[in-house]
């Protein structure tokens, strides 16, 4: 989401700000020039001359016999020194003179519950005003669409969900979902220092941004090979890690809270016979979602994350290959999810203060 910008995209973004910023010469002086069907341009890298060549119609042909590319939304040339160089423009940076984009809506509401055992939960929810971090978190994000983001009650099924139903699009948080993530809670400071508060927050937050990641890639069209689930569980463990410092670390161990349980279980009951169908599941494994959501936290910054290691969190031969891994997934964020965020407001909205001051036993190193 809320990826840093690399220098491409500041080059670009430059480009196209010098572009604006420049007031655009009289009609009469303007050395414009439209592409018709077939018409191309050539420029020499020799002496930097443009050409306008007059084509004879439709060249779709040319397309496979020249071996061309497109350059998608549009695309960028410019001098440096005796050399040119071409940057393809990202989708969403504006062409000069061009009206900015419509943007979407971010809906909220907190539906009153259908069962009155869960009065004390929608309560809570809209006393913490947990739509409202999130609809801020999402609102660096260029949406051209509505989102409409809820609480419900889902007649007894525990579960939080993203769906499309024509162009309407939204995310809904049971609040049986709720109650169990609430019921869970450690009484007091986890054994691990991981406070009540965190424990709430981190999960909570991983939820929603799972299934913002959902519909962030539906939104924007994101290719997504492999499992649609682990694409969006890697979403929302990255954008939780850009808090940076003892925020991403309070909040990636808040988050970790139910995965640690059904660990705590396992290692209780080594020899755990499933059923084949356990695995035919769109969601990995619980055991599988806890260590990919270590291995990229310790892939961000081992230092920081130096715990999941200690505390056995993470095996040795894994975390070999976590900042690898890391790598992999800031790389496809920035490049398909990247162009569609403001940077400016991702980094305002990152320094808000979401968390109370109380830190865990034992500070993020």
């Amino acid at each position: 989401m809320v990826a840093a910008p690399t220098p491409v995209s500041i080059a670009v973004a430059a480009l196209v700000a010098l572009a604006i910023a420049v007031p655009p010469a009289p009609a009469e002086a303007q050395n414009a020039v439209n592409i018709a069907e077939g018409d191309g341009i050539f420029i020499d890298g020799r002496n930097f001359e443009i050409v306008h060549r007059n084509g004879r119609g439709a060249a779709g042909h040319l397309v496979k016999a020249l071996g061309a590319r497109e350059l998608g939304p549009g695309a960028i040339i410019f001098r440096s020194g005796d050399r040119l160089y071409l940057v393809d423009a990202p989708a969403g940076l504006p062409r000069a003179g061009a009206a900015e984009p419509q943007r979407g809506t971010i809906v909220i509401a907190y539906d009153p519950p259908k069962n009155p055992e869960h009065q004390t939960v929608y309560e809570l929810v809209k006393e913490r005003r947990v739509l409202e971090i999130l609809q801020q978190l999402l609102t660096p994000f260029r949406l051209p669409v509505d989102l409409d983001i809820r609480t419900v009650g889902c007649d007894g099924v525990a579960n939080a969900f993203f769906d499309r139903k024509g162009g309407q699009r939204t995310i809904r948080m049971c609040y049986e979902f709720l109650q169990v993530m609430l019921d869970e809670l450690p009484s007091e400071n986890a054994a691990d220092g991981t406070t009540r508060n965190d424990a709430l927050i981190g999960q909570l937050f991983l939820v929603l941004l799972h299934e913002a990641g959902h519909a962030i890639y539906d939104i924007f069209e994101v290719p997504v090979l492999g499992s649609q689930e682990d694409a969006a569980d890697q979403f929302a463990t990255y954008v939780l890690l850009q808090f940076g410092g003892e925020r991403a670390y309070r909040l990636i161990r808040g988050a970790a809270h139910s995965f640690k349980r059904i660990i705590a279980d396992i290692k209780d009951k080594p020899d755990v016979t499933l059923p084949l169908t356990a695995f035919s599941n769109d969601h990995s494994r619980p055991e599988q979602r806890f260590f990919n959501m270590a291995c990229s936290a310790y892939g961000y910054n081992s230092k920081l994350f130096a715990s999941v290691i200690d505390e056995e969190w993470l095996p040795e031969k894994r975390a070999k290959k976590c900042k690898a891994e890391y790598e992999d997934i800031t790389f496809a964020l920035r490049r398909l999810v990247g162009p569609h965020v403001d940077q400016a407001l991702a980094r305002k909205v990152l320094d808000t203060k979401w968390l109370p001051e109380e830190s865990p036993t034992g500070s993020a190193r």
